[in-house]
């Protein structure tokens, strides 16, 4: 007999109103989104970095993936540990101030090893930015009202994937790339003040009643433990991997095989992936929140329904001849790397207490980087071996192979992670 659900009580205390939450969780997408925008930028400005500081399509992987990604992840639960005090508005500000200068030490760089030092840097700042923000939202909104606001929250990949192309692709194309990470990483520096201002520096936490001894005992390492989480890791890092090779690659794809220019790559790729992924998550985030209160395992299955839907389209954006319909398929199946996010966070806020949640979610973005960082790399891995035979088409090829296969992966994840879902929440009531 499985358990039953653990129920923890909790006396308000500093939560924040409807009106300043939502106000924060507006400021918390624009930080995400100059998060996204920074680490996109080598991604969408790829093709002038790789001619300039003679690099291969593993080199670039590598960079975008391993080099950046792995030290995003194990510092994230670090920084997670001082968020999870409530400290939610001092380390976003200090994380958005230090990425901001990172990025901006990028665009002086010789070398690609230089360029990958850089790239650490920006990740030591991200590291405990996203963990935060998920934690301020699950301390100042209901369970089962969680998934809208991380979805808004999320809007902030597709919406710097838009902004990362036609921005750093226009100003790439006319300054050259280096001015695109000098103006990019001064506008995050100059954002930082704010987040202090709206989300305040910190917030108290929960007061734990005593009655509940045994809840209060659970640990943050139990988590480790439940093999719903264990799944839902293994289906987001299928997710990531196939998501951060699209990030990675797809705009090098489209000027390779597409004979597109950086700025049209920027306008049509990046408009497309601006409008399908903000409607993936307004959809999936409002479905998520309203039929997770039927059954919370819809948190859940509203991912597989999703990347079931959308997977062909990671097929035919590497077999179409238009131009047109290879920009919009790419745009749909870049979609099932974003919507994911909001339900599989609001899932996971369930399984721990709530002074655990920003350490959990950066457990799930650890697991989420470090074997997404395996996607980049394998890409350029399977480029450069095909070069010699398909030429140009090599990478679109190595996306063929390895994108679909992952999502579909992951959809069998997460039907597995559903099985075990409910009798591995714990019940908060704040």
């Amino acid at each position: 007999m499985p358990p039953p659900l653990t129920t923890v009580s909790s006396e308000p205390t500093d939560v924040h109103g409807p009106r300043r939450a939502w106000a924060a969780v507006a400021l918390l997408t624009l930080v995400g989104l100059l998060n996204y925008v920074d680490r996109f930028l080598p991604a969408v400005l790829a093709e002038p970095i790789k001619h300039e500081l003679a690099l291969s399509d593993t080199a670039i992987g590598v960079i975008n993936g391993f080099g950046f990604l792995i030290v995003y992840a194990v510092l994230g639960i670090v920084v997670a540990r001082i968020s999870d005090r409530g400290s939610y508005g001092a380390v976003i500000s200090a994380c958005l101030a230090l990425w901001g200068a990172m990025t901006m030490l990028g665009g002086a760089v010789q070398s690609g090893f230089q360029l990958a030092l850089t790239r650490v840097g920006v990740a030591v700042g991200e590291a405990g930015s996203t963990p935060a923000a998920h934690a301020y939202v699950a301390r100042n909104f209901a369970p089962q009202r969680r998934a809208a606001p991380l979805a808004v929250i999320t809007f902030a990949i597709p919406l710097a994937s838009t902004a990362s192309l036609i921005g750093g692709g226009l100003l790439a194309e006319n300054l050259g790339w280096r001015t695109a990470f000098v103006v990019m990483g001064a506008i995050s520096v100059v954002v930082a003040p704010l987040v202090l201002l709206v989300v305040g520096s910190r917030q108290s936490l929960p007061v734990v009643a005593p009655r509940e001894p045994a809840a209060a005992a659970v640990k943050w390492w139990a988590l480790l433990r439940k093999p719903s989480f264990l799944a839902v890791v293994g289906g987001t890092a299928c997710i990531a991997a196939a998501g951060y090779s699209l990030t990675t690659f797809s705009p090098a794809f489209l000027m390779r095989t597409r004979s597109m220019s950086l700025s049209e790559v920027g306008w049509e790729y990046g408009l497309a992936t601006g409008v399908s992924g903000v409607l993936g998550l307004l959809i999936v985030g409002r479905l998520a929140d309203r039929l997770a209160v039927r059954d919370p395992r819809w948190l859940l299955w509203i991912v597989v329904a999703t990347t079931a839907l959308l997977l062909p389209t990671s097929v035919l954006a590497f077999t179409v001849e238009s131009r047109m319909a290879c920009v919009w398929f790419l745009a749909l199946s870049y979609v099932i790397g974003t919507a994911y996010m909001a339900p599989s966070i609001a899932a996971i806020h369930r399984l721990v207490l709530p002074e655990q949640r920003a350490t959990a979610s950066a457990i799930f973005l650890f697991f989420n980087a470090t074997l997404g960082a395996v996607g980049p790399f394998v890409t350029g891995l399977l480029s450069d071996s095909l070069t010699a035979d398909l030429g140009a088409h090599a990478l679109g090829r190595a996306l063929l192979i390895l994108v679909p296969a992952l999502q579909l992966l992951a959809m069998c994840c997460y039907l597995a992670a559903a099985r075990w879902y409910r009798q591995d929440i714990i019940e908060v009531d704040t």
